[in-house]
């Protein structure tokens, strides 16, 4: 446990040295050492036009913007053409006023300012008059956007307050927006919690998600994030959908901006708990069709927020509340969740003293213990001698636990079920300071910890049984600071740093729990060929084949896990504004660390299992492991890990043009230096075809027979030597070194790509200049990144690691069994590379329909080029299989696929290949309503079609079809309908009809809001199996598949199944079983679902009140399938035998009911 402590605390104090490094960059940004560095921000800008009453523009009107939060103030001036514009604007509310000599003066005092949107207020009409004289406009009108292409979406805080939300995870209102899809059922914030989303049809890992601009992402897989904020912490979510500026990039599938609350001059704040018990719920469908209860659920869920101006009492500073300010939150789930129900079989303590007098199968039968050394006599009385005992294989029994009584099947004789502490905790502090009028600073830290505690079954843990509790722990943290300097009214920079980091570790739970896993601890003596590789002295793993729920020992091969990631972002803007140009430059440089360690046989593993060409079988594999026979036994010679690294670096220079007062166009150029992942300090290894050397590489142990009638065992086809049967396949000795064909690189295995050169161009045209009607359009190329485990997997090949075999020999015996090494799965990279691209275009037009809602229809698609998949390069060929070459002369059967394959020597080779392709077309309309008359509301729906080869950077292609042809189909994010509705209605008081105390106290102040959605299901293809184990194909290898054969229209939905059953035949072994059906045979079920939420404020005076909530999920407890059994089983006269094939296997969840209280001050 010391040498743990050790690890937690090296990793505690990195990161204390990692924010003292940024704490040390923010002072330096605050005291002003200079900048020398431009990139992407948050800040949006506010622009319009001043003009008479007779429409003539009004130059040099006075300007005066504030942030009603904060006090900060810009001033400016109109130009000669009567226009104006604000950059570098921090989101929030702001008022304007204007001002010129013979008007009277205006005053605009709430305009909404979202990160990176332009707003375009309406046309000014100053009226003639006296400057003491005002013009006050309370409320904005409905907003279209007549300067800006881009396509971009926004969550409000609204929104995020009064909108039904049952894990409180903010990235669930994502769906709201045109062109988004997302599939994940959303428990609670936290890790990994960006899956399920797509952005206009782009696969998972091509999303940045940013908080407060710093991107907050998982590098090993481009997913994430670690860093979950409180929904109640969250000011706004901006979502950039597509088309947006080159200011903009780092990914190529949009980018979620997530923006934290800051404190204003006004001290606000609030408390909040949330419940959930499975009391409240229904039952699912097929829980109550099966007469079982509803499974635990419990979810208590407080947390509080506080913002406002910094006062230290007694000093004066910050007096005036206008320059210093802070908000804080903090948030608590405390979950405990039971485990699923295991049931295994473990030995007896009749069966560990060798006493298999009554060990039977499930029909009752007694297992004979046959003795391999005695001809395979059976033991007497079935007991094995105490002098025959293995002491090493008891003592590796004596590590289950002691069994109870057998179920009447005899399948099991043991079932478990514990409980798995999973606390969640999230810390924010955010400070802002009006350092002067011209400079504007905020800092922002964050703080997450997210474990799981437990015994089995969850991730790095056991499987099976409680045999290593562990504490898997993720500590999260970020910090970013942002500096906004105004050099004149026309010229402001923008500096934000920041670092997000996550550091994961596997610790045992308990010391008990460690020790009876380490094999001094529990006295087992076992050797190991490379002790080294396993410091902490573990246990062996070790399976028992041929036992009905055998337990296993298993510590997961990456034990103890650890993983760090760091995102460090620099970025600046620098805007100036010339004429009628708004210009700007910047650059952005993003540098990420990921640590983690691999996966490797580094404790060994015993196979026990029965086998009944292994010599030592005893019949029964407990009885294997009591005797120390075991069949195999796999050890790795080290335990790696591996250092990501990475360098992106972009910069960009862009203008918008205000061509006229009713024509903008937005053009830039952003340019990207993508460094590939590299692993510091480390050796990778990767398959080479021009360096492999078949007369070098080591020959196969073949099958033979020395007479017709003999044993089959394996011989050494350059020496003749006579080997085991076992060890048919692996490496002989005769003649040259394994792994021929294999690159070494120090550190970086790829080339680091030219610089990529990205355009954007965008249009905006008011219509009618009176801001109603705009018609927008635009296009642009952008770049991505690969996942670092993309690199990382070629850590542990060899030669780098290289996993032995010992067979068919006994632990006593176990060192000076000779170890052999057999073909290895390996990958090879495609070094000189385009980073994927994506070509993004739209076209739309938004109109100001009245009542405060606004329209807006748009065509919107791309095509993703130079995408990442996987391509086989020894796999074997249709139908090799079934050549007379291919057979094993001592069976008569086929020989093992590794003696078939291209590159011998090798199993599979998966070629990681920039090849892949997609395209998205929709049509895509949304309607949104600004609260008003007590209602706001948002509509949206997307008609789209998305087409891939692969849905993922780990998919396979065929290797041996046309695969634009053979993998061509809808992807699995592929929606053809996306409808969604989301609002909120304050009901009407029924006071105004019964004046009643009574009647106002209980029946006033209701709310309902919502969220609505109908989706159509993601497309599923058909898979399929014989009653007898029958090879087709001939073939094997990734990508290589076996299609069913489509005879009639599958799509309609007959006798209640998902889909026409009928309609599916065999495929025909004539051509190898290729089939002729798509990879998208049908869709799966959609959803229709309604969440709604009834909420009531109790005011408590003017600024305070309680809001008690009252939320149902699937409000009408719809069944909303989500499974369907998709396999169909023939039999040899090619009829389908599954009863269950085409039927509903499972659904979402039933109606989920929430109670919460909120209290706002």
């Amino acid at each position: 446990m010391r040498l743990f402590r050790w690890m937690r605390f090296r990793f505690s104090w990195n990161f204390v040295r990692t924010c003292d490094l940024a704490y040390t960059l923010t002072a330096v940004v605050l005291f002003g050492v200079p900048v020398t560095t431009w990139g992407q921000g948050l800040t949006g800008q506010i622009s319009g036009t001043v003009q008479d009453p007779s429409g003539s523009a009004i130059a040099g009107a006075d300007l005066v913007l504030s942030n009603l939060g904060t006090t900060q103030m810009r001033q400016g001036k109109t130009a000669a053409d009567g226009t104006f514009v604000f950059t570098q604007l921090l989101p929030g509310r702001y008022q304007l006023v204007v001002t010129a000599e013979g008007f009277q003066k205006y005053e605009q005092k709430v305009i909404d300012l979202t990160a990176t949107e332009r707003v375009v207020i309406p046309p000014i009409t100053l009226r003639l008059g006296e400057m003491t004289q005002t013009v006050s406009v309370e409320a904005e009108a409905a907003r279209l956007q007549t300067q800006s292409a881009e396509r971009s979406g926004l969550i409000s805080t609204r929104q995020m307050q009064d909108l039904a939300m049952k894990g409180r995870d903010y990235l669930g209102l994502v769906r709201l927006l045109p062109g988004v899809v997302d599939t994940a059922n959303r428990e609670a914030p936290g890790w990994n919690n960006l899956g399920g989303i797509s952005i206009n049809g782009n696969r998972a890992g091509t999303i940045n998600l940013t908080l407060d601009g710093i991107s907050s992402l998982d590098t090993g897989s481009m997913g994430g994030p670690y860093l979950a904020p409180s929904i109640d912490a969250v000011a706004e979510v901006k979502v950039l959908l597509t088309n947006y500026q080159a200011e903009y990039g780092r990914s190529s599938g949009g980018t979620i901006n997530t923006i934290i609350k800051g404190g204003t001059k006004e001290f606000h704040g609030g408390a909040y708990y949330f419940l959930r018990n499975e009391a409240l719920n229904a039952n699912e469908f097929f829980r109550n069709r099966d007469d079982l209860p509803r499974p635990h659920y419990r979810f208590n869920y407080p947390g509080y927020f506080l913002g406002g101006p910094v006062i230290i009492p007694g000093t004066g500073i910050n007096k005036s509340r206008e320059k210093l300010f802070f908000f804080w939150s903090q948030e608590f789930l405390p979950r405990k969740r039971p485990t699923n129900l295991a049931r295994r079989t473990f030995p007896t303590a009749a069966e560990r003293m060798g006493d298999f007098s009554d060990t039977r199968d499930q029909n009752g039968a007694l297992i004979q213990i046959l003795d391999p050394f005695n001809n395979k006599i059976p033991f007497p009385g079935n007991r094995i001698p105490a002098n025959r005992i293995n002491p090493q294989g008891q003592k590796l029994l004596e590590v289950f636990p002691l069994p109870g009584a057998w179920d009447p099947s005899r399948t099991f004789n043991s079932v478990f079920q514990s409980t798995v502490d999973q606390p969640r905790r999230e810390e924010i502090l955010r400070v802002d300071y009006n350092i002067s009028p011209r400079t504007t600073f905020y800092a922002r830290g964050i703080q997450n910890y997210e474990a799981f505690k437990g015994e089995f079954d969850f991730v790095l843990a056991s499987s099976s049984w409680p045999q290593l509790p562990i504490n898997y722990q993720i500590h999260s943290r970020g910090l970013v600071s942002t500096l906004i300097h105004t050099f004149s009214p026309t010229r402001i920079n923008e500096f934000t740093f920041g670092v997000n980091r996550a550091l994961q570790t596997v610790d045992p739970l308990t010391e008990e729990g460690l020790r009876r896993n380490q094999r001094s601890a529990v006295g087992l003596n076992l050797p190991q060929f490379f002790p080294q590789a396993n410091p902490f002295d573990l246990i062996p793993n070790a399976n028992f084949g041929g036992i009905p729920n055998a337990g296993v020992l298993n510590i997961e091969q990456r034990f103890p896990f650890f993983g760090t990631n760091n995102i460090w972002n620099w970025s600046d803007n620098l805007s100036q504004i010339f004429g009628s140009h708004n210009t700007k430059i910047g650059i952005y440089i993003e540098r990420t660390t990921r640590n983690a360690q691999r996966a490797t046989a580094f404790n060994g593993t015993f196979n026990f299992n029965r086998n009944p060409n292994n010599p030592m079988d005893t019949n029964y594999a407990y009885a294997n492991a009591l005797l120390g026979t075991f069949d195999s036994y796999v050890e790795a010679n080290g335990h790696p890990a591996a250092h990501a690294r990475y360098t992106n670096v972009e910069w960009f220079a862009q203008d918008t043009w205000k061509v006229t007062r009713r024509f903008t166009i937005d053009a830039g150029v952003r340019f990207y230096y993508i460094q590939p992942t590299y692993s510091a300090g480390d050796n990778l290894a990767a398959f080479d075809a021009s360096l492999y050397d078949p007369s070098q590489q080591p020959l196969l142990v073949q099958p033979y027979r020395e007479t017709p009638d003999g044993p089959r065992v394996g011989r050494d086809p350059v020496t003749g030597q006579i080997l085991p049967a076992a060890t048919i396949g692996t490496f002989a000795a005769g003649r040259g070194t394994p792994y021929q064909g294999m690159a070494v690189y120090k550190e970086q295995a790829m080339v680091t790509p030219s610089i990529q050169i990205g355009p954007r161009f965008g249009f905006a045209w008011d219509v009618f200049g009176d801001a109603r009607t705009a018609v927008r359009g635009g296009f642009g190329i952008f770049f991505d990144r690969f996942n670092d485990d993309q690199v990382l997997q070629l850590v542990e090949s060899p030669p780098n690691v290289i996993t032995s075999t010992a067979f068919n020999t006994t632990i006593t015996d176990l060192l000076s069994t000779p170890l052999r090494q057999s073909p290895a799965g390996v990958f090879a990279v495609q070094r000189a590379f385009d980073p994927p691209t994506v070509y993004n275009w739209s076209f739309g037009i938004q109109q100001n329909i009245g009542f405060g809602m606004v329209l807006d229809v748009a065509y919107v698609g791309n095509v993703g080029r130079h995408l990442l998949h996987r391509r086989s390069l020894n796999a074997i060929p249709y139908g090799t299989r079934f050549l007379a070459s291919s057979k094993d002369p001592t069976t008569g059967n086929t020989l093992p696929d590794n003696f078939l394959r291209p590159y011998q020597g090798y199993a599979d080779i998966q070629y990681l290949e920039f090849a892949s392709t997609s395209n998205y077309h929709s049509l895509q309309t949304q309607l949104n309503k600004r609260f008003s008359n007590n209602l706001t509301f948002g509509i949206t729906y997307t008609w789209s079609k998305a087409m891939n080869l692969v849905n993922g950077n780990n998919d396979a292609v065929n290797p041996f079809l046309d695969f634009r042809m053979r993998n061509y189909g809808r992807a699995n994010i592929d929606r053809t309908h996306n409808f969604q509705l989301n609002y909120i209605y304050s009901l009407p008081k029924l006071s105004t009809v019964v004046n009643n105390a009574v009647v106002k106290a209980i029946f006033d102040n209701w709310d309902v809001s919502g969220i609505t959605t109908f989706l159509s299901g993601a497309p599923s293809g058909i898979g399929y199996a014989f009653v007898e184990n029958i090879d087709i194909t001939g073939a094997s290898g990734a990508g290589v598949d076996s299609r069913v054969n489509i005879i009639a229209d599958p799509r309609p939905k007959v006798n209640g199944l998902a889909f026409n059953v009928n309609a599916i035949a065999p495929p025909d072994p004539s051509n190898f079983g290729i089939g002729n059906a798509p990879k998208d045979v049908f869709r799966l079920p959609g959803i229709n679902n309604w969440d709604v939420s009834f909420f009531k404020n109790v005011p408590f005076g003017e600024s305070r009140r309680l809001q008690l909530r009252f939320e149902f999920y699937n409000f009408f407890n719809h069944p909303q399938f989500n499974g369907v059994d998709t396999t169909a089983r023939f039999d040899a006269q090619g009829r389908q035998v599954n009863a269950r094939f085409g039927q509903y296997t499972s659904t979402t969840d039933a109606r989920r009911i929430v109670l919460g209280a909120k209290f706002y001050f």
